[in-house]
């Protein structure tokens, strides 16, 4: 096999239109094999991850390829999603059938443009990227992303024949790839996203995934629960950049305390897991596995030309890296919140408050379930109920049925204050909104006054609460408005929110299980 060493070079040399042969400089650990087959590889050199990519992350300008003016297409999104996001560097719409877009100049080319461009955005077909890349190289172009799409994820050899000449290329004229077939970056606090109703604001969760609607459905339906993105990343097919670039990224960003993914296969597992171990040793990291079985894993190979592997062995492996590995968006999201929002904690006794009649016994089943316990109530506690409601001392338990509760005197979130601050609860979940309690004559004033009772005694203590705001699924709507206010009062003053029980009490043992686990 001929094998050609090219290291990424800090400045470009447009005088060379094919990749030269030279002896590697830099440390032996960096380097990356790409095989690109026809008996042909390229070991690239890579410089610093973290340095390469902050720059990526930080461009100056952006130029859209394929910008336009039909407001149903990508070239129009990207441009329209930067200028609504608030991003300051320049944006360069270029179709050389457009004179103006969206109030900006249109440009023909990424070389006509006046000024310099780090970033540029794909969004023509396929067959004309590799002259993209050759002009972005003689123009100093940093990186590429190229929504654009059918190559090696067809399964065709055309397909595959064209995503290796994009590398050859590529490394050739000094140009990193993001993609191809991905939605590309989102950093709200530059103003770069993909989408117009992608805005969202500035968190401490760093993403990298595989699919770019998988991306847009995480902020979509978490950011109403408080999660939100340092920055993300949408790789598709990973040809150059791949996760094992952006974790370790990501395990270096200040921005980010919290790492999470979506993978559909890994090129090179060796050099995977040793950047999933690097980043797991710093930050939480979760891990959702897609192509899972052998109908999911058609399907990825489709979506991202990921080659799937046995699930078993990954997630042995993932766990082996200090990762969590998750199954369900769901529980990725409920992971990714409860890591955002609580602070370090172990231990397993959980008190549990707000439910009535039969959730709260299934409470107490969940709870044993996942691992954890609900410790009777202890004896101050149960004195202090003893004080106020006589009729009521040695009756109510570990999860308080709320129902007993009714017209005692002694409120649920009065226990919970007392679960609180007694050392053997580790953990805390608090029901609200019940169907029980919206049919009651006075259930906005009671759901709001014990929202705000939860949010006090969640801002006074350090152990984790998670307050369970039920499914709006109600008919009424002042029912379902209700609870999204609520919903959105306790997000803002910075509580985990969790729409079941049950997710709230798996989301509790994982991360309890994780503190644990790290100080052992």
């Amino acid at each position: 096999m001929a094998v050609v060493v090219a290291p990424r070079p800090r400045e470009h040399d447009y005088g060379k239109a094919h990749l030269p042969e030279v002896t590697v400089t830099y440390r032996p650990p960096l380097l990356k094999r790409l095989p690109l087959g026809r008996g042909v590889s390229v070991i690239w050199a890579q410089m610093d991850v973290f340095e390469e990519l902050e720059r990526i992350f930080h461009p100056r300008s952006i130029a859209v390829v394929g910008a336009s003016a039909h407001r149903d297409s990508p070239g129009h999104d990207y441009v329209l999603s930067l200028l609504q996001y608030g991003f300051q560097g320049a944006i360069y719409p270029i179709n050389p059938r457009l004179e103006e877009l969206l109030g900006l100049k249109a440009y023909p080319s990424v070389e006509a443009v006046p000024g310099p461009v780090d970033y540029v955005i794909s969004c023509i077909p396929n067959r004309g990227v590799i002259g993209l890349v050759e002009e972005c190289g003689r123009k100093g172009v940093q990186a590429i992303q190229l929504f654009t799409a059918r190559f090696s994820e067809t399964g065709r050899e055309e397909g595959k024949r064209l995503e290796r000449e994009l590398l050859l290329r590529a490394r050739a004229m000094g140009v990193r790839i993001i993609g191809p077939n991905c939605m590309g970056l989102h950093y709200p606090k530059l103003g770069i996203t993909f989408r117009p109703d992608m805005i969202a604001p500035a968190g401490p969760i760093g993403f990298l995934s595989q699919s770019g609607n998988l991306l847009f459905e995480l902020n979509y339906l978490g950011r109403g629960r408080g999660l939100f993105f340092s920055k993300a990343i949408s790789y598709g097919n990973g040809l150059d950049l791949d996760e094992a670039d952006f974790l370790r990224y990501f395990a270096h960003d200040p921005e980010t305390r919290i790492i999470g993914a979506y993978i559909e296969g890994v090129k090179e597992g060796r050099r995977f897991w040793e950047a999933l171990r690097e980043a797991a040793s710093v930050k939480p990291t979760v891990l959702l596995k897609g192509g899972r079985t052998e109908g999911g894993g058609r399907t990825a190979s489709s979506h991202t030309a990921a080659l799937a592997g046995s699930y078993k062995v990954w997630e042995a492996a993932v766990r082996q890296a200090g990762a969590l590995p998750v199954k369900s968006l769901e529980e990725l999201m409920d992971l990714l919140i409860a890591f955002s929002r609580w602070t370090p904690a172990k231990g397993k006794g959980i008190g549990v408050v707000g439910g009535g009649g039969g959730r709260s016994v299934l409470a107490a089943d969940r709870c044993e379930e996942e691992g954890l316990s609900t410790p009777p109530l202890t004896a101050e506690i149960e004195a202090h109920i003893a004080v106020k409601a006589p009729d009521l001392a040695g009756w109510v338990t570990n999860p308080v049925d709320q129902s007993i509760l009714a017209g005692s005197g002694v409120g649920g979130a009065e226990i919970l204050a007392l679960m609180a601050r007694d050392p053997q609860y580790d953990g805390l979940v608090a029901i609200l909104g019940e169907p029980w309690a919206l049919g009651r004559p006075n259930a906005q004033a009671i759901v709001r006054r014990v929202a705000q009772r939860f949010l006090e005694i969640g801002q006074g203590i350090e152990k984790p609460i998670a307050v369970v705001v039920n499914h709006l699924d109600y008919e009424e709507e002042w029912q379902w408005r209700l609870l999204m206010e609520v919903r959105r009062e306790l997000v803002e003053g910075g509580m985990a929110v969790f729409p079941s029980v049950d997710r709230a009490v798996v989301a509790l043992a994982r991360f309890l299980a994780y503190w644990e686990g790290r100080d052992s």
